[in-house]
This record gives structure tokens, C-alpha cells and sequence, in this order.
């Protein structure tokens, strides 16, 4: 149940800056509180001036704030003049604090009076301003000169967000349900506030088991929440209003078009009150309301003729833009819809197709019915409906229509009515690419959204023989999705086998063995000429303003024809590609795809997606991270034209890459957004692996129990999912990860060896490699050497065969190997995988008596870790380590305690953990009694990292950003010993970044 139905909840997310202001009050000095509407100034300021007065300080307030009703200490006057009265009479001192609320409103000269008086000694100021409005002379005059201490109040991160709503809630909020809520608010307090008390008032905010969930805002904002947002937009000018009308039925609107419609001067003063937020993405720049739920208040609030007269006037300044690609044609064609205009047909059927790809599958599904509607009432009225849909679903009739609306019903988790109308389109005509596209659309429906691979793979065989030639190449993609969802990723580089040199040589395991990487002279011709027929046949147009690929579902599943290359090669490249890199070829996947880079920009989006996001991925398997970093860069610029999927896509690698460059913290925050995003059903992805990742994240960040947390959490949406044997033993690795930062280095050594246990056995070795690395560094190398060496051997990825080294030297003692491969990680531009390579060498060499050589390569690593700004994980800092009770705990008692210490009931924890309450009951009783604890409220403190405080520096404390300026903090280079490392409550070890 939730445990704080007050204000102080908010707080929570507030230690840092609480810790300023109360720092410069102790040294003698004011604080000036500075922030944007809404961000909880007030509250902070209540809190501050309490604090001052239980420390025996005079409290004087002007402004209406103060202390909890009924606090002694403070007192309260109704205007300057009398309180400075007061104050004469008294005789002042800086044992008195003037706190005052919304200092910007103070004329002229009652804040020239409060500026003389602070400068006189006779107080101290604790007030707050505005960040917008102007200030009057004097309160300027106040931080000028430095009578108080500027602390800036900012929204809110996801970090802070979280904490707060655990105080408000008394447990965790599930990661999709924190980001939808940060994403609704933008961490402004008030609007938090509101949202979250009204989600719990109508039920939408509930506990699930263990875990808080929050489904989403159901219609438009409560009444009291709207009143709130319309303070927020109160004293606009007309011109004001009638662009956050526009952007409110609209957004994101560019910024040109708001310039023609004469609005520029109206969009820069909204800018510099925050109203309207500013977003550039190379030469566009657009903008938006600042606060999302704004923008529904707004239109809910709206007459009906203003509404549409809005609508129709964003349609046409979309129109009148340089750009009209599908994105424009889909928000004209929705924007018209809305103002009670029908567009014609061919428009409602490109603008469906678009909301499909873009994983917009309510709006999608609109389209579709209005589609359906016009034809049934276009049948009634000429007569022989069924005779004119039939005469046109070659060129988008109503076999188009209702596969548009399956895919739509399975992206909505509808997958039995999706079954159903994939069923349907089974016998409709349309050529043999339109029923492969059926096809294929219906088998990644069963697949994934039902579950049920082997069937899928049955009806995909079954469908093959019925289509025939003309058809079946075409579903090879759609193949060699089952192959790799089911581990047999030989089988999926053998289906690129079919066009001449796609499969290549691969590694020995593959089975491959005799084909080439294409040239660029194959890629211009098509792959036509002598040599197997390209997959799709003849490869004929694709009908009229049709895409490539299954729209909705995994994309490239259909195969079809693609502009500049052979048919279907489009979607079965990157599958192939990715099979590769997999099996230990991530070079040849590599070279594969970058023979068809230029051919590939002018595929569909959702094929270019997969090309770009497969490419990503072979570099991070490669291990080159300035390649990846270039990869990463182009599937960020091109992930905004692919809706959903692709932001989610775009997330994901973008927090491996930072991962591997020693920032968890950077990658935790994109992954909270990445675990929110909906975009269906994806073969490269899934949202338990994203759990996991961000699991992985915040344990490297230090952040165990939170970590371990998630881990559970990705566990279960893991059993809810399909099995999918590769991205579970990424899940599993991850666990390891959490495993080894927590402390549990024999737990994190059994579950790797598990995990390449079946990586091998699948053939994935770079996987294997990679958890037999992870085994031997957090325990002993000595039992993985033989067997890493032998994997090796047959694997071509640059950073598994350094692996592979660092665990043969390290079984061995080798320190001079252990640099070698130090620099090799440096100039991979893996610097945290150097790092740790030279701090193991500096040990070896510790440990042969070689005690300058040990310094040298212990400096070489602390000089690596400033660099990349970061630390030494855990097992690799160097110098004897202190230990912690918390070391005795195995890994299912380290779970049980995580889990406890996050508020779950005994009940709870079974359920999640599909273990008895009993059981749970035996582990708790064992881990109180090896940590000397009584109850469940001493774990928590035990499951936290606790950074060591420096020299009273408040702004190092609390949710990741600076007390002075709000912006996130940068790690500073460590100290060579660690001195001033904070330590894990679990193991006792040096950590990373408090940050």
C-alpha cells in the first residue's frame, strides 16, 4: 500500500539540493532556490526553513510558506516591511533566516530593503525565484554579490523520479510504467503529484505481485490536473495561444511552418518561458509543448469549430512544407480524419500502411475501418461490391486492407483475432507476392505473438508448397527468422545460400562453406547473371505504393522487391548477417552488408532499419568501437523515420555502446526509455532482455539492489515471452553481470559457464567466449583456459579472441601477454576492457615480486579509467579488500534479500521466484541470521551503495545531478589508491561513479 499520502513524498528525489541549501545556511550565507513552474521550489523551500528552525534558528517568512502547521520557531508576517520591522525591533543577527516564497514578485524596493538588511548581517535570505521572470534589482544584487547561494531546482530525472514515487508507493515501479510516467511529466513535480494521486484514486496505478504499475492516462486529464497544466499556460497573448493550439492538435510542428503562418516571434517568447521545446534533428528543427499532457488539456478544453479550424490549418502548413514523404502524409490524413474531413481512398491506405510501419496501430486501425466502411458503402452503391474489391487488390484493394488490419490487431496483442484475419486473406488474390506477404505476416503472428514457433514453422512449409515457385522464395526471410528464433542459425546463413554468395564461408560451425562475399559489382547487377535465381522469382514490380516487408510484424519477413537489388534480399540479408556474426564471423557479416550499403538506402524504411540495426550489432560483436560508434551513429539519425521499433532499436544499442565504454549510468537512462516503448513483436529484441540490459547498467553503475530488482523482473516478463534460446542467454549473461558486481562471484562464475554451455552447443561463440571471459575474471581463470582456447580457434571476432588471450594469460600469469592484450582493448577504443587488462597485469606482477613493472601497469589502468571516466569493476580494483557478511549469501539468497528489501511479501517473492513460501521463509531466516539483521527494513540499507561523502559536497549526493547547476554530473578522475571511492554495503569493494 502506499506509505506517504502527504507532500513529503516529493522530497525524496531532493537530497542535493536540500544538502546545498542547508550547507549554506550552516556557513552563515542565504540560498536563492531558482527553478521552473511546477518543479516543487515551494515545497523545497518549507523544508529548508524547517530544518533551519529544529536547528535553533529564528525563522521569519513572508510569501505564505513555512513550516508544518503547528511547528514552533517560525514566524509568519504579511509583508516585507512588517517583518524587517520586526526584525529592527528584535535586533537581528544571523541567527535569523527571512525565507521567502517567489522573491521575483517582490517590488522594487521592499527587495532593495531585504538586499541591505542581508548585507548588513542582520539575517540570512532562504528564498525562491522563478527562472523565467525577471528579477528585481535587489534579489539579483543578492547572489551578485554573493549573500546567498544560487541552487538551481530542475525537473526531476528518471533517477529522482524513481526515488520519489518509491516513497510515495512504499516499492518499485516496473520500468515501462517509470518511463511512461517521467515521459506524461517530464519530472515536474506538481504535474507527478497529480498524475500519480488521480492514478491512484481511479485504480490505473496498482500493485501486480511484487511490482507497481501504471497502464497509462485513460481519456483526458482529471480536472484538477488540467487546472494545474492551464496555470502553467495562464497570460498568453493571442498569437501565443493560437500556436500551443496548433502544437496541441498537431505537434511536433516545424518550425518553418510556424514561421509562415506568421507565429515565429510567439514561438520564441513560449520558448523562453519553457512552454514550447525546441528539437533539432539535423537541418529540421521542430517543435513541441513541453509538457505532453498540456497539449490533451488543451484540446479538451477547445471548442469544436476552434479544434477544427486548428487541425485544418496544420494539414495545410504540413502541405505546404518541402517535406511530403509518408510521415506527412499519414499526419495530413489523421488531422483531416479528426476535423471530420474523409480522404480518398488511395490517401487512407498509404497513410494506414505508414501507421503500421510507424507501430501506431490504434491510429492504423482507424484507417483501416474507414477504408472498410467507404468500400462497403461504395458495394451498396454501384452493386457487385465483392466483383470491384476483387478487381482491385492488385494495386491495394481489400486483401491489402484486411492483412493491414491483422497486422494492426497483432500489434495490439490481439493475436487470435489477428490469426483469424490472416486466415482470410489466405484464398484472396493479388499475385504471389501479395500472398506472401500474408503468409508471412500470419507466421510471425503465430511465432511471436502466440507463441507457438513450431507451428509457425509448419504453416510456413505448408504455405511454401502452396504458393510454388512463383511465391515460395520469397518467404526464405520468413525462414530464416524461425531458424534463428529457434537456434539454428546455420540453417539461417544456409537460406542466403539461395543468392549467389550471401551465405559466405562463415566459421567452421555454420555450415556454410562455399560462398563468397558479394562484390560491388554484384550488388549494382542484382545478383542476376549466372548462379542460383534470386530468392522471389522473377522479381517483378511490387504493386503500386507498397512496401517492403510484413509492415507491423519482424521487419523484411516477406521478402517482395526492393529498388537497386535483388528480390527479397532486403530482408533476408540482415537475418543472414546477424547469423553470422552469431556464429563467429562478425567481419564477413560486416563486409556482407557493407557491399550492399548503397544499395541499401534505398530500401523501404523497415528494411534499412534492420540493415543498419544488424550492423550495429556485428560491430559490437567485432569489438571495434570506433566502427560501432559509426554504426550506432547511423542508426540513431535514421531511427527517427522509423517509428517505435526503431527509437527502441536506437536506445538499445546506443546503451551497449556505452556499456562497453564504461557508461552505465548514460545507458541505464536510455534504457528506461527503451523498457516503455511498445513497437510489437521484433526478432532483434524483446522487452526481458531490455530489463535485463538495464539490470547489467545499473549494477556496473554500482546500483546492486535496484539491479537485482530489475533482474527479477526480466526474469519474469522472460517465462511471460517466447523462448527465444539467444536473447536468453544474453538474459542469463546479464545475470552474471549483476551477479559479479554484486558480489556473488561463484554464483556469477556458475551462471556464465551455464550460458556458454548452450551458446556452444548452439554454435554462437562468440557468446560462449564471452561468458567464459566473464567466469574467469570474477573467479579463476585456470578451468576455462583449454576450453576458451579451443573455441578460439574457430572463431574470427577480434574481441573474443582477445578474450580468449586475456583468460589463457591469466591461467598462465603471463603479465607481459596481459599488456599486450591491454593494448590491443585500447586500440579497439575499448578502453574499461584495457583497463582491467593492465590492472590484472600490474597484479601478476605484484604477485612475482616485479614490484615496479606492478606500479607501472596499475597506473597505465588508473590513467585509462579518467580517461573513459569510470572505474575497475569490483573484482579487478587493486589491493587487499575488506569483507562484508554480505559475501556469505548465495545467489538465490542474495535474490530473496533484493526482493525483500524492495517491500515484497513472503507470498510475493515465491510467486516470483516459483518457489514455495516456505522456501522463502528458510532463505530469509538464513540470510538475517548470517548479516546480524532482526527485520526487513535493515536489508535495504545493506543492498545500496553508499558513496562516500567529500568534504561536505552536497552535490555529489542524491539523483545524479550537481545542486548548482542541475546539470548531470561527470565522474572525476580516481585517485590512484581509491581512497575516496565509495564501498558496496554488499562486498565491501571500491565502486565506480557514485554518480
Amino acid at each position: 500500500m502506499p506509505i506517504d499520502t502527504g507532500q513529503q513524498w516529493v522530497l525524496a528525489g531532493r537530497e542535493s539540493e536540500l544538502g546545498a541549501a542547508g550547507a549554506a545556511l550552516r556557513q552563515g550565507g542565504g540560498v536563492l532556490l531558482t527553478g521552473g513552474s511546477g518543479v516543487g521550489r515551494t515545497r523545497l523551500l518549507a523544508a529548508v526553513l524547517e530544518e533551519a528552525a529544529a536547528a535553533g534558528r529564528t525563522v521569519v517568512t513572508v510569501g505564505g510558506v513555512g513550516g508544518r502547521r503547528g511547528s514552533g520557531g517560525v514566524r509568519a508576517f504579511g509583508s516585507v516591511a512588517e517583518c524587517l520591522r520586526w526584525l529592527r525591533q528584535s535586533g537581528g543577527g544571523q541567527r535569523v533566516v527571512l525565507g521567502c516564497d517567489d522573491a521575483h514578485l517582490l517590488d522594487e524596493a521592499d527587495a532593495h530593503r531585504v538586499y541591505r538588511t542581508a548585507a548588513a548581517g542582520q539575517l540570512a535570505v532562504a528564498a525562491t525565484v522563478r527562472q523565467d521572470a525577471r528579477h528585481p534589482v535587489g534579489v539579483d544584487r543578492l547572489w551578485v554579490e554573493q549573500l546567498v547561494e544560487r541552487v538551481e531546482v530542475a525537473p526531476f530525472d528518471r533517477t529522482a523520479t524513481a526515488a520519489v514515487l518509491r516513497a510515495r508507493l512504499g516499492g518499485r515501479l516496473d520500468a515501462g510504467s517509470l518511463e511512461r510516467l517521467w515521459s506524461a511529466t517530464q519530472g515536474n513535480a506538481l504535474v507527478l503529484r497529480e498524475l500519480v494521486e488521480h492514478a491512484l484514486d481511479v485504480g490505473s496505478l496498482r500493485r501486480e505481485r511484487e511490482v507497481w504499475s501504471w497502464s497509462g492516462l485513460a481519456g483526458d486529464p482529471p480536472r484538477r490536473l488540467a487546472d494545474v497544466l492551464l496555470l502553467w499556460l495562464r497570460d498568453l497573448s493571442a498569437r501565443e495561444e493560437e500556436l500551443v493550439g496548433m502544437l496541441a492538435v498537431a505537434e511536433p510542428l516545424e518550425a518553418d511552418a510556424v514561421a509562415r503562418r506568421g507565429l515565429a516571434s510567439a514561438a520564441e517568447a513560449l520558448s523562453r518561458r519553457g512552454v514550447v521545446r525546441v528539437e533539432q534533428t539535423g537541418r529540421r528543427v521542430r517543435l513541441r509543448l513541453a509538457l505532453p499532457l498540456a497539449g490533451r488539456t488543451v484540446v479538451s478544453r477547445m471548442p469544436a469549430l476552434t479544434a477544427r479550424r486548428l487541425r485544418l490549418q496544420a494539414a495545410e502548413a504540413i502541405e505546404d512544407g518541402e517535406r511530403t514523404g509518408p510521415d506527412e502524409v499519414l499526419r495530413t490524413v489523421t488531422l483531416r480524419v479528426a476535423a471530420g474531413l474523409v480522404p480518398e481512398r488511395r490517401l487512407l491506405l498509404e497513410a494506414a500502411r505508414t501507421a503500421v510501419r510507424r507501430q501506431e496501430f490504434a491510429r492504423a486501425e482507424q484507417l483501416c475501418r474507414l477504408v472498410t466502411d467507404e468500400d462497403r458503402e461504395g458495394g451498396e452503391e454501384r452493386g457487385g461490391g465483392e466483383e470491384r474489391g476483387a478487381g482491385r487488390t492488385a494495386a491495394g484493394g481489400d486483401g491489402e486492407v484486411a492483412l493491414l488490419l491483422g497486422q494492426v490487431l497483432a500489434g495490439q496483442g490481439r493475436h487470435e483475432e489477428a490469426e483469424e484475419v490472416f486466415a482470410s486473406v489466405r484464398g484472396r488474390p493479388g499475385g504471389a507476392a501479395g500472398r506472401a506477404e500474408a503468409v508471412a505476416a500470419r507466421v510471425a503472428n503465430i511465432a511471436f505473438g502466440l507463441g507457438r514457433v513450431e507451428t509457425a514453422a509448419a504453416v510456413l512449409e505448408e504455405e511454401r508448397d502452396r504458393l510454388g515457385a512463383a511465391g515460395a522464395g520469397s518467404l526464405l526471410t520468413a525462414r530464416a527468422v524461425l531458424a534463428v528464433l529457434a537456434d539454428r542459425l546455420p540453417e539461417a546463413v544456409a537460406a542466403g545460400e539461395a543468392v549467389v554468395g550471401l551465405g559466405g564461408p562463415g566459421p567452421a560451425s555454420a555450415g556454410g562453406g562455399g560462398g563468397r562475399v558479394p562484390t560491388e559489382g554484384d550488388a549494382v547487377a542484382g545478383l542476376g547473371g549466372p548462379g542460383p535465381a534470386p530468392i522471389g522469382g522473377s522479381g517483378g514490380a511490387a504493386p503500386a505504393g507498397r512496401g517492403e516487408g510484413a509492415a507491423g510484424g519482424p521487419a523484411g519477413w516477406s521478402g517482395g522487391t526492393e529498388a537497386g537489388g535483388g528480390a527479397g534480399v532486403a530482408g533476408l540479408l540482415p537475418v543472414v548477417a546477424f547469423a553470422r556474426a552469431e556464429l563467429g564471423d562478425p567481419g564477413g557479416a560486416s563486409a556482407l552488408l557493407a557491399s550492399w550499403a548503397r544499395q541499401a538506402e534505398a530500401w523501404p524504411e523497415e528494411a534499412l532499419l534492420d540493415f543498419r540495426s544488424v550492423a550495429a550489432h556485428c560491430a559490437l560483436v567485432q569489438g571495434d568501437l570506433r566502427a560501432a560508434g559509426t554504426a550506432v551513429a547511423r542508426l540513431v539519425r535514421g531511427a527517427a523515420g522509423a517509428g517505435r521499433l526503431g527509437q527502441l532499436r536506437a536506445w538499445v544499442y546506443q546503451a551497449r555502446l556505452l556499456r562497453r565504454r564504461g557508461r552505465p549510468e548514460d545507458a541505464a537512462a536510455l534504457l528506461w526509455q527503451a523498457g516503455a516503448v511498445r513497437a510489437g513483436y521484433d526478432w532483434l529484441t524483446s522487452p526481458s532482455w531490455v530489463l535485463a540490459l538495464l539490470a547489467g547498467a545499473l549494477a556496473e553503475a554500482g546500483r546492486h539492489g535496484e539491479a537485482l530488482r530489475t533482474l527479477a523482473e526480466a526474469r519474469s516478463a522472460q517465462r511471460a515471452g517466447v523462448r527465444r534460446p539467444v536473447l536468453d542467454d544474453a538474459i542469463g549473461f546479464e545475470r552474471a553481470v549483476v551477479l559479479a558486481h554484486a558480489g556473488d562471484r561463484s554464483g556469477a562464475a556458475a551462471q556464465a559457464l551455464e550460458v556458454a554451455d548452450r551458446a556452444e552447443a548452439g554454435g554462437r561463440l562468440p557468446a560462449a567466449i564471452a561468458a567464459l571471459h566473464l567466469a574467469a575474471r570474477a573467479t579463476d581463470a585456470a578451468p576455462s583456459a583449454a576450453r576458451v582456447q579451443r573455441l578460439a580457434l574457430r572463431c574470427r571476432a577480434e574481441e573474443a579472441r582477445l578474450q580468449a588471450e586475456q583468460v589463457r594469460a591469466l591461467a598462465r600469469g603471463d603479465a607481459e601477454t596481459l599488456v599486450a592484450v591491454a593494448g590491443r582493448f585500447r586500440s579497439l577504443a575499448a578502453l574499461p576492457a584495457a583497463a582491467e587488462a593492465a590492472e590484472q597485469a600490474g597484479r601478476v606482477h605484484r604477485a612475482a615480486g616485479r614490484r615496479r613493472k606492478g606500479r607501472l601497469a596499475s597506473a597505465a589502468a588508473q590513467e585509462l579509467c579518467a580517461r573513459f571516466g569510470g572505474a575497475l569493476p569490483p573484482w579487478a580494483e587493486p589491493g587487499e579488500r575488506g569483507t562484508d557478511a554480505t559475501a556469505a549469501l548465495t545467489t538465490r539468497e542474495r535474490e530473496v534479500a533484493a526482493l525483500a528489501a524492495g517491500g515484497l511479501s513472503n507470498r510475493e517473492i515465491a510467486d516470483r521466484l516459483v518457489v514455495s513460501v516456505r522456501t522463502v521463509e528458510n532463505h530469509l531466516h538464513r540470510v538475517y541470521h548470517k548479516l546480524g539483521v532482526v527485520q526487513r527494513a535493515a536489508l535495504s540499507e545493506l543492498l545500496v551503495t553508499r558513496p562516500v561523502p567529500e568534504g561536505g559536497d552536497a552535490g555529489a549526493v542524491g539523483a545524479g545531478r550537481t545542486a548548482q547547476t542541475g546539470r548531470a554530473a561527470r565522474p572525476r578522475p580516481r585517485p590512484a589508491g581509491g581512497e575516496e571511492r565509495g564501498r558496496c554495503a554488499m562486498c565491501a569493494q571500491p565502486l565506480g561513479s557514485a554518480g
